[in-house]
């Protein structure tokens, strides 16, 4: 409990000062603008390809594991998508992307160090490279059919799509993992240190897109994303591993943690980015981060140690 806590309390700071910078001014329209296309054009994809770019595909996870977290990933998409058909469009990316995408990297992969270990992270980082390109792949796929997709064939979709910058650091990842090319000190280290601002960009970002009132006018939406987010998608995952691909020990607790911790931040600056409901989509985040420290307690306790 004290890990989670001392994991999610950062989250709130820095949200907190990206709504305050804004409040006073301190953070205009331009420079929320500029922040948000630095996460989305640069930062995001250096910290997909580094991620990518470092998991082993040939150890550690089992296929049978990654195969129903896929699953786990695209029913819970389903379920998304049939719920936004019942809200406005201007909605729809904002309630849907954070409904179905996980924060791993920054609440997962300390949370599950702690919980399980070294070789659960390993596992959790393995995992990261098959599971991001995917919800990549879908949401994009999502934000362009709801908003370019009216008056438009699908071949310009698809250029869309490829051409996105989160595809393109998804597949340069696959590739130098999969053949192990190897990169010079002097770049790994560039990225790295453009990574590290990722989270901290994206947080301060939330916040400064974040209006308080909002949780209150679209307390229902948030309220259901919420719960699709913290409870179904790990409670599917569980039973995917009990009943279709059984799971036993580390590998089962790995796999249904997986998709426990609170929505990924990613999701803001790709709805913001496609003009969709920011607002909603950083009340989401602030939501889901608040009620994970109970919720992750929680399925830790069940699942145990």
């Amino acid at each position: 409990m004290e890990l989670i806590v001392n994991s999610i309390i950062p989250v709130f700071i820095l949200i907190a000062l990206g709504w305050g910078f804004k409040r006073f001014g301190m953070i205009e329209e331009k420079a929320e603008k500029f922040i948000n296309n630095l996460a989305y054009y640069l930062v995001l994809p250096v910290m997909i390809f580094t991620a990518i770019y470092r998991a082993d595909f040939a150890k550690i996870v089992d296929m049978r594991m990654i195969g129903g977290l896929a699953l786990s990933a695209l029913l819970v998409f389903c379920v998304a998508c049939l719920i936004a058909r019942f809200i406005p469009q201007e909605k729809r990316g904002g309630f849907l992307l954070p409904t179905f995408r996980t924060n791993i990297a920054y609440i997962g992969f300390p949370l599950i160090m702690n919980a399980y270990g070294a070789t659960a992270l390993a596992q959790m980082g393995v995992i990261t490279a098959f599971i991001t390109p995917l919800h990549i792949l879908l949401s994009i796929l999502y934000l362009n059919v709801t908003y370019r997709g009216t008056g438009q064939n699908m071949g310009k979709i698809g250029l869309y799509i490829v051409s996105d910058p989160l595809v393109i650091a998804s597949a340069l990842g696959i590739t130098f993992s999969y053949l192990k090319l190897s990169l010079p000190v002097f770049a790994v280290n560039t990225l790295d240190m453009t990574a590290a601002m990722g989270s901290p960009l994206m947080l301060i970002a939330v916040g400064a897109g974040l209006k308080i009132a909002k949780i209150k006018h679209d307390r229902l939406l948030i309220a259901a994303s919420t719960f699709i987010k913290l409870i179904l998608q790990p409670a599917l995952s569980l039973l995917i591993f009990t009943f279709i691909w059984p799971l036993t020990g580390q590998d089962f607790k790995v796999a249904v943690m997986c998709f426990a911790f609170p929505s990924a931040l990613a999701s803001y600056i790709m709805v913001k980015q496609y003009k969709s409901d920011g607002e909603l989509t950083a009340a989401i985040i602030m939501m889901t981060t608040l009620l994970s420290i109970v919720t992750m307690s929680g399925w830790i306790l069940y699942l145990g140690k």
